[in-house]
């Protein structure tokens, strides 16, 4: 157990199309998510200096507009090399041993493979061992471990370890050469919050092709080949992510606004099973101008607000930039092929706004991607990964377009005047009593 306690103090911060559909070795029930998030939950308070980390990492990214390659650098590494240059052209391991035999008998991962040696986590040691299907293990490093920081004497629940190590699993093989290019993968974690789907890792490309998972896990050796799969080893541990709200809510510096007014308008997002959140930053907030946020957060524009803000939410329909969660009979019927060989996916995603829906329209091309909302607006941090859906967050505060114009303009929302706010919401706001006796 005392592995347990020290590994599940761990609150390494997890913000973390339609692809490829893979068979697991054996199928996992969904995990609850109240066992897990009421753990997060109760170390949250230990975590500090980790969600400075990734909020710095975020920040990094959107000022750099760049949500397809950032990254950060680290001089340590945890194995005695670091890992060469380009990552893809060079392999390592025994590809005669299971990825289970691999991790046993390497000195720098003992942490991770004494916690699959519990019988609790019996089925997990044999997912790792079995050769039926390839798969991909993102293995924390002993040294990982000594990130953790201190949260008492007392365990976990099992529940959550099984989550946290299915979580560290990808069904298939991809090698670093292949997450170069990817977006996000699914886990070998199932969780009812996302109605049963995979929970998916973030994956993003930094300079000299670093590599991270999740934002702040790097890659530190890869392409550790085995009979069965490829370990890559990574130097903080994989905690599964919180919900959409309780993201926000971590990162003040990037979304105090947001938070503030979903605080004032109590905002009930009803429950839902997976769900897409574009997530205004604070500089999205002040694009609007001065005169516009002292309306929209006075008593009286209160309304506005809340109609403004529930055109940010989608719920039962999860977009990621590789990956859709929607009603299973129309997963694959967004996804269109482009001529030149790259490519374009649109799908019109239904916001709690009276049904009003966001039109999204994904490009892409090798390891590049796009996503633009109605037409323009760009979604400059792609893929937060949380426990019920994903957070695309957005440069601009999305306003519902004209009625009769179609979308609005680039530029129209800049500084926009109160009248003109109000005109665009109106129609949406929800009336009280007293005006609903006066119509």
């Amino acid at each position: 157990m005392k592995h347990l306690t020290l590994l599940f103090a761990a609150t390494a911060a997890a913000l973390v199309a339609p692809d490829q559909v893979t068979i697991l070795d054996k199928q996992q029930p969904p995990v609850s998510q109240d066992a897990v998030q009421t753990w997060w939950d109760s170390t949250l308070s230990h975590s500090t200096n980790l969600f400075t980390t990734l909020e710095k990492r975020i920040t990094s990214a959107i000022h750099s507009f760049d949500s397809v390659s950032f990254g950060g650098f680290d001089t340590d590494s945890d194995f005695p090399h670091p890992p060469r240059r380009g990552h893809g052209g060079h392999h390592r391991g025994d590809k005669t041993k299971t990825i289970y035999e691999l991790i046993k008998s390497n000195k720098y991962t003992t942490k991770f493979a004494s916690l699959l040696d519990n019988d609790d986590f019996a089925d997990i040691k044999s997912l790792l061992d079995s050769t039926s299907h390839n798969k991909t293990l993102f293995v924390p490093t002993d040294k990982a471990f000594e990130r953790i920081p201190h949260h008492g004497d007392k365990p976990p629940p099992k529940e959550f370890v099984l989550a946290l190590l299915k979580y560290h699993i990808a069904p298939g093989l991809h090698t670093a050469h292949d997450l170069l290019t990817t977006h996000t993968l699914p886990s070998n974690l199932s969780l009812d919050t996302l109605g049963s789907r995979p929970q998916r890792l973030r994956v993003s490309t930094g300079l000299l092709f670093s590599i991270r998972v999740n934002v702040v896990s790097k890659i530190v050796y890869s392409n550790i080949l085995a009979k069965n799969g490829v370990i890559h080893a990574i130097d903080h541990i994989l905690v599964p992510p919180p919900s959409q709200e309780k993201i926000i809510s971590l990162l003040p510096n990037t979304f105090s606004t947001f938070s503030l007014g979903l605080e004032k308008t109590e905002l009930s997002v009803p429950d839902h099973k997976g769900g897409t959140l574009f997530a205004p930053t604070n500089s999205a907030w002040r694009r609007l101008g001065p005169r516009a946020n002292a309306f929209l957060f006075s008593p009286h524009g209160l309304k506005y607000l809340k109609a403004l803000l529930k055109y940010h939410f989608v719920v039962d329909q999860t977009l990621y930039s590789d990956a859709f969660y929607g009603e299973r009979k129309d997963e694959k019927a967004v996804r269109r092929e482009r001529v030149d060989g790259g490519k374009y996916w649109h799908v019109d995603l239904e916001t709690l706004l009276d049904d009003k829906a966001v039109a999204v329209d994904v490009k892409r091309w090798k390891g590049w991607v796009s996503i633009v909302l109605n037409g323009f607006t760009k979604v400059i941090f792609q893929d937060g990964v949380a426990s019920d859906g994903v957070v695309q967050v957005v440069g601009k505060v999305l306003i519902p377009p004209h009625g009769h114009h179609g979308h609005a303009g680039e530029d129209d929302d800049e500084d926009i005047a109160v009248e003109e706010l109000k005109g665009r919401l109106e129609r949406y706001v929800e009336k009280d009593e007293e005006e609903v006796g006066d119509l």
